[in-house]
């Protein structure tokens, strides 16, 4: 029969090792705010009758999304728009969130590797408790790396899409090999 007290202590270091990364991420490395790039919304007045505001060209404005960009009109006293400008907040915004992505995966994937690493390398001869506070750290290892790539997966590129998810499956397969296959 399983010892409980075993699995808990497994299950317990992982969980809070994959939070303790995640949560140092966000504390030393924030991530980029809506506002810091494009302010904050500013509302407009609501139009009293629109059929009565003067004729405004919407398409023009398509012009700006094709860029990536957000559209901000300028409003008269009535709520009827009368000019447009192109602005890039969106667009700065978005590759900010991409870099913050991409560097929170790679200290995700170094800090999971560590762990995992540690939790092969403790000497279970030494010491019983380091079977399981080495499981601990090779299970947090694996979540704090599963949890890195899906905050970055939807960013990465399609074709780095497979071979990260391959290169974190031949992983798991070698971990099981070295962790779970008896002795000899």
């Amino acid at each position: 029969m399983a010892d409980v007290r075993r699995i808990l202590i497994i299950f317990v270091i992982a969980v809070l090792f994959t939070i303790l990364v995640q949560s140092t991420i966000d504390a030393v490395y924030p991530s980029p705010e809506y506002s810091d790039f494009c302010g904050e919304p500013k509302p407009r007045p609501v139009a009293v009758k629109t059929e009565e505001c003067p004729e405004f060209d919407y398409n023009a404005a398509d012009q700006c999304y094709e860029k990536g960009e957000t559209v901000k009109y300028e409003y008269d006293e009535n709520g009827c728009p009368i000019s447009f400008e192109c602005d890039p907040c969106q667009k700065e915004y978005d590759a900010a969130r991409d870099k913050y992505g991409f560097v929170s995966f790679l200290i995700s994937a170094f800090l999971g590797i560590i762990a995992i690493i540690t939790g092969l390398w403790l000497p279970v001869e030494k010491n019983s408790l380091n079977e399981w506070i080495g499981t601990g750290f090779l299970l947090g290892g694996l979540f704090t790396l599963f949890v890195g790539t899906m905050r970055y997966y939807s960013d990465l590129d399609r074709v780095l899409r497979p071979i990260v998810i391959l290169a974190e499956l031949l992983i798991v397969i070698y971990l099981s090999y070295k962790k779970l296959n008896p002795r000899k």
